[in-house]
């Protein structure tokens, strides 16, 4: 276990501190730089922002502390610590071996190194949610102390309900499976006392689960009901989405693969089963349910694999677990341990590799975030991949690549880092080299083409700095100075027009020839400017 622990850690750590910040991470930055805290706490905004986590990174910018590691760093504790926590509150259910594998598996689980790697929610609702469903039933069941196990059930559901409301379908659903079966219990005259004291209890704690999450969450509500309502009824998921949602949630891409971890799923459920059959079917009601009521709502953008997968955060810890179980159960009859055991470690190593991981993790790769590694694990349907034009690649990023991987950095401009306007993972990985983008206003002119305003005085991104201070002399420890003189789109042009206005960049370079010199590099495509001299001319 821990040798799964750390690899996990390691995994949600590697390179986090150079990642960009792309798509839905920049919603509570655009939010905190246009309101109080007030306003925040008030409001889910048009894109959807986490309130809590907003919070936190207003209080950042407030005291100019606000950066990609500061935003990312909460996230990254939450994953790490379910390797931690998951296990040890299932410890006395849960064999030491199964506990092995199911940690193995929480450790390389993509879609959980994903939630600990971007700066939402996910990996803090997966946690909490996991903690909220296992505390609820240590309370109901009256283990060790109780009183602690009704406050932990309700910090870990307040919090992970004000970080995002679907996940309440999943932590409120234990009021309902055992509300259910204390009403069975008053309909029998044996057990009719016990079951009123059961349910006045459940009243009490549902109290003091509803008041706090009313006060946090009625604000926003009443404020932004109809832009709430006009989410619901949006898009539909449908039979192959809900297929992908499952391969997404064991983290691979395969079919095959996919019926032997179902199969493995199956058996581990029927062994658990015969153990604690409290505990399978709290989860699998708590996943059948909640998945329902999801669909049910329609949410906007359901039909996509990755958005149910998000949504679900709170039942994956409970899915891998038993997975873990039922490969317990097939390898306990290998004898001796050791041989066990390597095999357990053999499958787990091998499930990594059948995985995405491997090709995440190259050097440098700043963009794990972005689509093409997170919408779909399967190339064959991503359509990151498969709408691919990237056109073709200017010989100064060839260049490049002649150089030793992360030894050259360059800052591009104009950019939005979103992924259907985001050429860098693929180019990143043909130069091996470093990436910052640039605010491009008021070198460029003042437009919507940037991510955040460039008066903004709080932040201190490392990764998204601004043109305006290279022009003053900054260099931001990079080497080149890339000007993009057209955008970029995928689905390319007609099909995805670029959604701002694009600057005009030939006023620009010449405002940027003025203050930097002649550039190193030009093509139809970029105009390269060297920030560090001496600097060999490229050719021209």
């Amino acid at each position: 276990m821990f040798v799964a622990i750390v690899s996990g850690a390691i995994l949600r750590g590697y390179q986090l501190r150079a990642q960009m910040l792309l798509d839905d991470e920049w919603h509570s930055v655009r939010m905190l730089i246009r309101v109080d805290g007030d306003g925040i706490a008030g409001h889910f905004g048009l894109a959807d922002y986490c309130i809590p986590l907003t919070l936190y990174y207003r209080w950042l910018y407030d005291h100019a502390a606000l950066s990609e590691w500061s935003m990312h760093l909460p996230l990254l504790l939450a994953g790490i610590a379910l390797l931690l926590v998951a296990p040890w509150l299932l410890r006395r259910v849960v064999s030491l071996p199964t506990r092995a594998v199911w940690t193995g598996l929480l450790a390389i689980s993509p879609t959980l190194i994903y939630f600990s790697r971007t700066a939402r929610p996910y990996a803090l609702v997966a946690l909490l949610g996991f903690v909220a469903i296992t505390a609820f039933r240590n309370w109901q069941a009256r283990r060790g102390y109780r009183r602690a196990w009704a406050a932990l059930y309700v910090a870990a559901t307040f919090v992970a309900g004000w970080m995002h409301l679907l996940s309440l379908v999943f932590t409120l659903w234990p009021f309902a499976y055992y509300g259910i079966g204390a009403l069975r219990g008053v309909l029998r005259n044996s057990s009719r006392a016990t079951a009123w004291r059961s349910l006045l209890a459940m009243v009490g704690l549902g109290v003091a689960t509803v008041v706090p999450l009313a006060i946090v969450l009625a604000p926003p509500l009443l404020n932004d009901w109809g832009a709430m309502a006009a989410k619901a009824g949006a898009n539909s998921a449908t039979a192959q989405s809900l297929y992908r949602t499952l391969l997404m949630q064991f983290g691979i891409a395969d079919a095959w693969l996919c019926m032997l971890l179902f199969a493995l799923l199956a058996f581990g459920v029927w062994r658990m089963w015969q153990r604690d059959r409290d505990l399978v079917a709290l989860t699998l009601s708590a996943t059948a349910v909640g998945l329902l009521v999801i669909c049910a709502a329609r949410p906007a953008w359901i039909q996509h694999a990755p958005v149910l997968v998000r949504y679900a955060a709170p039942i994956l810890p409970f899915l891998l677990l038993y997975v873990a179980e039922g490969f317990i159960g097939v390898l306990e009859r290998v004898r001796p341990q050791v041989a066990g055991t390597a095999l357990a470690s053999l499958g787990i190593g091998a499930l990594f590799m059948a995985g995405p991981l491997p090709g995440w993790y190259y050097t440098p790769n700043q963009f794990m975030d972005h689509e093409i590694f997170q919408f779909d694990y399967d190339v064959r349907t991503n359509p990151y991949a498969t709408l691919l034009q990237l056109g073709p690649v200017s010989p100064f990023y060839l260049d490049l690549a002649k150089k030793p991987p992360g030894s050259v950095t360059v800052i591009e401009t104009p950019a939005r880092a979103q992924s259907n306007l985001v050429p860098d993972p693929w180019y990143q990985k043909i130069h091996r080299q470093n990436v910052k983008f640039a605010l491009a206003s008021p070198v460029c002119g003042v437009g919507d083409w940037d991510e955040y305003p460039y008066t903004a005085t709080g932040a201190r991104f490392r990764r998204m700095v601004k043109l305006a201070d290279i022009l003053d002399g900054a260099t931001y420890g990079a080497d080149y100075l890339v000007m993009r003189q057209q955008p970029w789109t995928l689905p390319p042009g007609k099909d995805y027009p670029f959604p701002v206005e694009w600057p005009d960049m030939v006023a620009c370079t010449a405002n940027v020839t003025a203050k930097l010199g002649l550039p190193v590099w030009r093509d139809e495509q970029i105009v390269v400017f060297a920030l560090r001299a001496p600097v060999r001319l490229l050719r021209e």
